[in-house]
Parts: structure tokens; sequence; C-alpha cells
């Protein structure tokens, strides 16, 4: 406001001064029109002046009164001629006079005003006299004469007074014109003052303008250093969050794994009861740290979306499997309609587009009591004109039947820990993190969430999304010939059949291990340690699927999977990465060689079989009746058998001490238990047998890197990375991980620091594990015991 009333100030008097300034220089205008008549009045005055008519006029008054006075007194005849010649020059003369401009300033003087009428009466005579035919006797001429000397000093005297007032004249026109010089300079020196006085209020102006600015870009850098300060400690809050909720990841996947095992075991109906309260309240923990996570990475800028062709159908169905129960539960009805012309077959993110169906059915079913329950799937008529043909315009609205908002509660909705009201948040809980994330991924995606609500009566959440369509997999028997375009299955029925999958990876156990989810899943498994034999592989079996490691050695997976698109389109033969590696530029370059979709090591049982669904519908999902996984023996060679007998016992073995938090510490156990319920533990033990004994030699290969400094390590820290992972042993990974991040240990010190760790971590796990009944100790004790002696 002060600078707003100064600015106002300044061009009240920039104005004022202007109009000052234009005053004087009207003035000055009229100043010097005046002095331009001035001199050309005094320009006349010279050029006609009456001094000059009236020297002229009593001149020729002498002239002709001395000719009169020759002829009136001569004994000759007279000379008319030369008396009618001089009278008629007197009479032109008194004419000039009369009628001359600038002998107005005569007329007013009495001897102008006496002599004329006498001359013009004198003239008069003398016409009479001496015009032609007349001829003048003496005696008219004697009495002419008399009338020429009666007025020969009025004559003369009104020659004086013409010079007097010429004189006047001249002398006011001198005086005028130097007034007018002193108003002119006068006037030209305020003008100067003016705009002396103007030029230092612009340079107080401009001072204070380059002032101001510097003070204005000292505040702009203030602002911008407080903005970084800002911007780095939101980053850091959300790094907090980040690495917090990774933290309380470690430990509550131990809970996760220990239910699963639990709930494995035979239990009676209120530890049924009390494992399914345990589980549900894991659950909702799991929830809100995946929200936190998603709001991390919102924040970050790293919360990417990675279409992937996806059985639409399929995702709807998986939907409706889970929130029926839950929706049952509290006496509810969840419908869904789905519209006949809704495609099976798009393009999308499948993971981030089922987020944020079951955030939107999930919150219905938190805010009502009774009820029903609509997910409606719809083509969006009023889109319908702007999208392409290969575009379906989805409308999915998700109705209740609930507590309703007013128009109030509505503007408070998407916004981050924001839930309505108080009593609202109090009663039904949550952290008001959904809905945000849910309309950040809709807008990711293209599309929007707006609501619609009436207290009392329910609300209407409403997703506007552009869907892309995508062609089925270029494979037959993707699904029954007589499938009802309704909500397919998840399970595979009879008469349908798997797929045939090769799994590209360079070590044993993660072999083992995919092998055995895929064989249980009913699927037929071929394998390939590196990517030129997965090409080769390829050309001999036409899989259906390749599942590709990004690292390997001879040709690595990218290489061929840009080798393999050379021959075959991504509709013609998917291929996934499968790889530890979860950096996004790694994620971007797996996209740009080709690869159909993206599954990180540890692999989740769930995830692989959501990902085989949304690529082959029905084709991927699990057979009705899943097999035992046996197949493990027949992949590799199995070494250790479950049996009841008992075993040879060790020489002496050391037994391990153990400290709190050594599980949650070195082993994933909601790990652990995906893989078993994967694989059963019977095939988990293989894969631990096979890990131990470090039949792949990742192990050996790394000690060698980490012995061999400075080799690059993380060739060898990448391999052994994911068999860690895949087994749960998150210690171990994470160690194999810094490993790949460093490349190389800076010294000999920090490569024995780094050797000796990593041993330890290996040592417990592997006690962990023999501890649980996973293993059997003696047979690799020795192995521990050598390498850390040798690393010590």
């Amino acid at each position: 406001m002060k600078d707003t009333r100064g600015s106002q100030r300044y061009l009240l008097w920039l104005a004022l001064g202007t109009t000052v300034m234009a005053g004087a220089m009207a003035v000055l205008l009229v100043l010097q029109f005046t002095q331009q008549q001035a001199i050309r009045k005094s320009a006349d005055l010279r050029s006609d002046s009456i001094t000059a008519l009236s020297f002229q006029l009593e001149r020729e008054f002498l002239r002709l009164r001395h000719v009169i006075d020759v002829n009136a007194h001569s004994q000759g005849p007279l000379d008319l001629d030369t008396l009618r010649l001089r009278s008629d020059v007197f009479a032109s003369r008194f004419q000039l006079l009369h009628d001359t401009p600038s002998s107005s300033a005569l007329q007013e003087r009495t001897e102008y005003q006496r002599t004329m009428p006498q001359l013009e009466a004198l003239i008069a005579q003398v016409d009479s006299a001496m015009l032609a035919p007349a001829v003048p006797t003496r005696s008219q001429l004697q009495d002419l004469l008399q009338g020429f000397n009666a007025l020969g000093a009025d004559v003369q005297e009104l020659t004086m007074v013409a010079t007097r007032r010429t004189a006047e004249l001249l002398e006011q026109q001198e005086s005028t014109m130097l007034a007018q010089s002193r108003q002119i300079m006068a006037l030209i020196l305020a003008q100067l003052v003016m705009l002396l006085t103007a030029a230092a209020a612009l340079a107080w102006r401009q001072r204070r303008l380059e002032q101001e600015k510097l003070a204005m870009q000292q505040l702009t850098h203030s602002l911008q250093e407080a903005n970084l300060a800002a911007e780095a400690a939101n980053r850091g809050k959300s790094q907090f969050l980040a690495n917090m909720s990774h933290e309380l990841r470690t430990p509550f996947n131990g809970v996760l794994g220990m239910l699963n095992l639990l709930e494995r075991t035979t239990l009676s109906g209120v530890q049924q009861e009390y494992v399914n309260t345990a589980r549900g309240s894991a659950d909702h923990l799991l929830s809100l740290l995946n929200d936190i996570l998603d709001v991390s990475a919102m924040e970050t800028g790293k919360m990417g979306i990675h279409p992937l062709p996806m059985d639409f159908h399929a995702m709807l169905a998986s939907v409706e499997q889970l929130m029926q129960p839950v929706a049952q539960q509290k006496g509810l009805y969840l419908q869904a309609d789905m519209a006949a012309d809704l495609p099976q077959w798009i393009h999308a993110d499948g993971t981030r587009l089922k987020q944020i169906v079951l955030n939107l059915v999930t919150n219905a079913i938190k805010f009502s009591e009774s009820g029903k329950i609509t997910l409606s799937l719809s083509r969006d008529g009023a889109a319908t004109q702007a999208q392409g043909a290969d575009t379906f315009p989805l409308r999915l609205e998700v109705r209740d039947e609930g507590i309703g908002m007013d128009a109030e509660v509505q503007t408070k909705l998407f916004k981050r820990f924001t839930q309505g009201d108080d009593s609202t948040s109090r009663r039904f809980g949550g952290t008001g993190l959904g809905l945000e994330i849910s309309r950040n991924l809709a807008r990711r995606m293209g599309g929007d969430i707006s609501v619609a609500s009436t207290p009392g009566v329910g609300s209407t959440f409403t997703v506007a999304l552009p869907l892309a369509l995508a062609a089925p997999p270029a494979s037959p028997n993707t699904a029954p010939a007589n499938a009802a375009p309704s909500l397919p299955s998840a399970m595979r029925p009879e008469g349908v059949q798997g797929l045939t999958v090769l799994i590209a990876d360079d070590h044993v156990v993660n072999r083992k291990y995919m092998g055995g989810l895929l064989e249980d899943m009913g699927h037929v498994v071929q394998f390939a340690p590196d990517g030129a034999q997965a090409c080769a592989a390829v050309q001999r079996m036409k899989p259906d699927l390749v599942l590709m490691d990004l690292h390997m050695p001879t040709m690595d997976g990218f290489e061929a999977t840009c080798t393999l698109r050379k021959l075959y389109r991504s509709d013609q033969l998917p291929i996934i990465a499968l790889t530890a590696d979860v950096f996004e530029e790694t994620r971007q370059k797996a996209s740009d060689c080709g690869m159909n979709g993206f599954i990180t090591k540890p692999v989740n049982v769930a995830v692989l079989q959501e990902t085989l669904t949304g690529l082959f519908g029905l084709r991927g999902a699990p057979a009705k009746a899943g097999r035992a996984s046996q197949s493990l023996a027949n992949l590799e060679p199995q070494v250790t058998r479950e049996q009841d007998e008992p075993r040879a016992a060790p020489a002496r073995p050391v037994r391990k001490r153990f400290r709190p938090g050594d599980v949650a510490a070195h082993l994933d156990m909601a790990m652990i238990g995906d893989v078993c319920i994967g694989v059963s533990a019977h095939g988990y033990r293989s894969l631990l047998h096979s890990f131990f004994q470090d039949e792949s030699g990742a192990l050996d290969s790394l000690l060698g890197a980490i012995d061999s400094t400075p080799t690059d390590l993380r060739a060898p820290a990448h391999a052994f990375k994911g068999a860690a992972a895949n087994l749960g042993f998150h210690k171990l990974a994470s160690i194999a991980l810094q490993l790949e991040k460093n490349g190389v240990a800076p010294d000999e010190a920090s490569a024995t620091r780094t050797r000796i760790e990593l041993l330890e971590a290996w040592s417990m796990a592997h006690a962990l594990c023999q501890r649980m009944g996973l293993t059997d100790l003696a047979s690799v004790q020795e192995r521990h015991e050598s390498h850390l002696a040798s690393g010590r």
C-alpha cells in the first residue's frame, strides 16, 4: 500500500510539472508572436514613416509656394506647366500622408487635426485656379500666396510633430521588445530550472528504483534460499518417512512371515480367531506403510506409471474376489456392473489401476453401515468424441449408501492427512492419504477423480480415465471358446492349457525358486543360464513367455532382449525383466529395449501371478488343482531331503548364540513365508541347500573379487544379491547391494572388513535357518569356519 501511494504521488508531481512546463511553452509562444508583430510594425514604421511623408509634404508645400510667388511677381507670361506640376505633386503628397495607415499615429494630435483640413481647402483653391482649361490671374496667385504664407508655420509644426511621434513609437517598440526579451529570458531560465529539477527528480527516482530493485533481488534471493531450504527439509522429511517405512517393514515382514507359518499349523478356533485378528491388523499396518511410501514417492517425483498389456476383466475379478468377503463382514452387498463393450485387454499400469479401485471400494465399505456398494464400469459418453479409435474412455463409479458428505467436507477431500472432519477421523480411523494418492495416480494416467455426495444418502466417486486398447496375446487358447463376457474366474479351469516359460538367469538358486513357483502354478518351465543360450532356446522351443534376468555373463538381458526383438514383436513374445536392480533408470532401459514388464527380486508370488494373468488371461492364472512343488528335485540335484529318521550329528558343532532382533536383522520372514507357500517348505529346504553349498559359485565369485581388490565388484555382487533376496536373506542382500553401488573396495583394509561382514552374515543366516529346522548345520559348518578363518 505504501509503494502504491508513493507511485501515485510521483505520478501527480510528474503531471503537475508537465502541465507547468506546457503552460510556460504556451506563454513563450505568445510572447514570440507578439515580438514578431512588434518587429513587423517597426519595419512598417521604417518603410512608411510619417516623418518622411510629413517632410515631403512640407517640401512640396514650400516648392509650390515659391513657384506661385515667382509667377505672381513676374512681368512675363505665367509658367502654367510648372505651376500645374508643382500643384499636382503637392496634392499627391497631401493625399499620401492623409491615406497612409501610419498616419493614424498623428490623427489624434491637435496639429494634425488643425492643419490637414486647411491644407485640403488650400489644395481645392489651387485646383480651381490652375486646372485646365482655367488660367490663373496674377491676383489669384497673390491670394494663393497669402494662403500658403499663412499655413507655412502650421505645416512646419506638423512636420516636427510627426518627427517626435515617430521617435516616441520607436522608443515604445524598443521598450516593449526589451520587456518581452526579459520575459522570454525569465521563462527560459524557469524552464531550465524546471528541467534541472525534473532531471534531479528522475535521477533520484532512478536511484530509488535501483535501491528497490536491489532490495527486491536480495529478498528474492532470500526467498529462493528459504524455498530451497524448505524443499530440502521437505525432501528430508519425505526421505525420513521413506526410511522409517522401510525400517518398519523389516520387523513387520518378520511378523507377517511368522503369521504365514503359524496359519499353516493346526490351530484351535480361538487361536485361529487371534491369528485372523493379527492378520487384519498387520494388513492394515501394511496399507498405511504403503501409503506413506507412495506419498514420499509422489513428493520426490519418483512415482512412475509403467503401462503394460493387461487383462482388465481379470483385474476386476480379483478386486471383487478380494473385497466381497470384506463387504459381507459388515453386512454389505458388493455388486459389480460391467458394460458389455468394456474391453478385456488394455495397456495400463495394472498395479496402480488396481490400487485406485481398491482405495475407492475400501472407502465405500468403511463409511457404510448398511446397504449396497456398486462398482459400475462403462463408456464415458461425454469423452467419446474426444478419444481416438484405439482408446476407451472409461467411466468408473463407486456408489455407496453410507453417511455421505456435505459441501464443506467435500472441499477437504483429496488433501493429505484430511478425512472430512475430526469426528469422522475418530470414528472410522485412517490417515487421509488414500484419496490423494488415488487422484494423483489417475491424473498421471491422464484422467481424474470427482465426487458427488449427499449427507445421509451416500456418495459417488467417479473416475474418468482414458484406457489405451491392447491386442490379446498372440496365442491360442487364451480363453475358452464359450467364455461368457462376464468377470472371469481367478483360477485356470480344466481344459485351458498353461504356459511354456523360459527362465534366463545365471544363478542356480534363482532358477530353482522361479521354476518351483511356475511348476506349482501348472506351467511348463525351461531354463537358460545366460542371454545367448536364452536366444537359442527361444528359437528352439518357442515359449509363451521369457523371464529375463538383466545381469548375466556372456550376454546380459538387455542385449538378449534387443536380439529377440529383431525377430519377435512384443505381442508375439512377451519378455519380463527379472532382476534385483530396482533403479528407475534400469526400468527405463528395460522398457527401451522392448521388455513388456518388470518384476523385482525378491519375487512376490502374488505379483508373479498377477503379471501372468494380466498378459495371458486365464492361461496365466494358477491351475485349480495346484501341484506340490516336488519338481525342484528334477530341476536341479536335490541333496537334502525331509525325513523322519535321525541324522548323524556333526563332530562337536559350535552352537551359535542368538540375541533379540537377529531374526529381524537377517531374515525377511514374510518373504520366507511366501516362498514356502509357493514351493512348499520342502522345496525351500532344497533351495537353502543349494545356496549354502554355493552350488552356483556366487559366494566364491564375490569373495574372490573382494580378495582381488580393486576388481570391479558390481557383477558378482548383483548375482549374489538376487539369490539372497529371493530366499529372504535381506542382510546378505543389503551387503551385496552396497558392494554393487560402491563398485570396488577403496582399500585392502576395507575389503577385509567387508569380507568378514559378509561371511558373518552368511554364518548367521545359516545358523538361524538351522535353528528353525530349515537346513542341516553339519553339512556346511566346515565351509563357514574355513571362510571365516581365511578372512581373519
